[in-house]
């Protein structure tokens, strides 16, 4: 049986990869296939552990890695490094108070937490509030929109990352 796992880097503003989200995939084609979440989120734990080594996939580098509700609540992401993941919230995730506590926890276990594909809207808050990064997906969101968030998040802790940067030009707007 072969066994997939997508590697995306993730750059800083001098386009130096500082991490790596990985990312499930079922073949070599380059799209995420029609699986259940908890599914996908679980393998790509297990194969980035066990089938490549985290360390053969991400060097010295911090790794993202989506979860679901299940795999947050059941804490499913602690086989992980501690200092060396971001357990980032898929956009499906609403904040309710199981949610919450799960993120708190997280963070307590000193883990660092990402919003996936964020949408800038006030039942989010309680998640913003804990978060250290904010991922928007640049081509989704506006100029505008992404004006309005940088600038009421930048009294606040979380980093935004854009997402969906494709091109040269793209990189210099984000």
């Amino acid at each position: 049986m072969k066994v997939f796992v997508a590697r995306q880097p993730i750059f800083d503003a001098r386009q130096r990869v500082i991490a790596y989200e990985l990312l499930f995939r079922s073949g070599p084609e380059n799209f995420f296939p029609n699986i259940d979440g908890d599914v996908a989120s679980s393998r790509v734990i297990n194969d980035s552990l066990m089938t490549f080594g985290l360390s053969s996939l991400i060097g010295s580098r911090k790794v993202y890695i989506n979860v679901t509700r299940k795999i947050l609540c059941e804490e499913l992401y602690a086989v992980l490094p501690v200092r060396r993941t971001v357990v980032e919230l898929l956009e499906s995730i609403e904040p309710d108070e199981q949610t919450i506590a799960a993120c708190r926890d997280l963070k307590r276990a000193g883990y660092e937490l990402a919003l996936d594909d964020y949408v800038d809207r006030p039942a989010m808050d309680p998640l913003v509030a804990l978060a250290d990064v904010i991922k928007v997906d640049f081509l989704a969101t506006p100029p505008e929109a992404r004006r309005a968030l940088r600038e009421r998040l930048n009294r606040r802790r979380p980093a935004l990352l854009a997402e969906k940067v494709e091109n040269a030009a793209t990189f210099r707007e984000a």
